[in-house]
């Protein structure tokens, strides 16, 4: 198992627009077997983590197939915990193949919505759990 640890911040609040399309609402259902809260949790990692996806975890990588309008998305499964580790929820890194982000900030998907079910507001620090 890694985990990263890092702090929740603002997106630019148009993940929910991705989240709600039809070409990946089917395919999350499919393979997480839940249809994710209609936007992601944006986690800054510490330390200048970077994590690179291709070599330490191309076997475990799933991908949500875009269309001719929207890019793929690659995802790894994945367990956010509040730093006291008290509250936890099963969910999924995305990896999209158009972002804004910089490589050392995730974003988090999972079935409920993360602020309100682990009160994390900004800076609220978070581990990042994945078995590999």
């Amino acid at each position: 198992m890694l985990n990263f640890v890092g702090v929740v911040t603002s997106g630019l609040q148009k993940a929910g627009m991705f989240m709600q399309k039809d070409t990946y609402r089917q395919q999350y259902q499919e393979k997480l077997g839940f249809i994710p809260y209609n936007g992601t949790l944006n986690v800054k990692l510490k330390n200048d983590v970077e994590i690179n996806i291709k070599e330490k975890y191309n076997d475990k990588l799933k991908i949500i197939k875009g269309n001719e309008n929207l890019g793929d998305v690659y995802f790894l499964e994945a367990v956010i915990y509040t730093v006291n580790k008290e509250v936890s929820e099963k969910g999924a890194i995305l990896f999209p193949t158009k972002t804004v982000h910089k490589i050392d900030t995730i974003e988090f998907v999972a079935k409920n919505r993360l602020r309100e079910k682990m009160n994390l507001k900004d800076n609220s620090q978070v581990i990042v759990s994945i078995d590999y």
